[in-house]
């Protein structure tokens, strides 16, 4: 019963902050699009949004951001994709962090 719950407490928490749920991937191929990173990462799960990182010139920057529907599913994802290759290149997959605290962390 108490695992029912604590189950559930996740499940809410994910609903309730769909973030949880959303991963940064670097070293991208410059040839990524999004219906190649659909097929690759949807692979462990519902993807809600993938946002190739572009310049203001329209040219890659090689980092995406993807967002799972489910925070199970990202897990499963950073054990499963990290340091393996993508469109010939190894791609670091790990939890996005909101700006703020990617920023603060980056001042200290």
């Amino acid at each position: 019963k108490a695992g029912e719950d604590l189950e559930d407490g996740r499940k809410k928490l994910v609903r309730s902050n769909p973030r949880k749920a959303r991963l940064i991937i670097r070293n991208l191929s410059f040839k990524a699009t999004d219906k190649s990173m659909r097929e690759h990462f949807s692979k462990l799960g519902e993807l809600a949004e993938i946002n190739i990182l572009k310049k203001p010139d329209g040219k890659m920057v090689g980092c995406a951001f993807i967002q799972y529907t489910n925070a199970n599913h990202a897990a499963k994802a950073i054990k499963e994709f990290n340091a393996k290759p993508f469109l010939g290149r190894p791609v670091a997959v790990d939890w996005a962090v909101p700006k703020e605290v990617f920023r603060g962390a980056q001042d200290t």
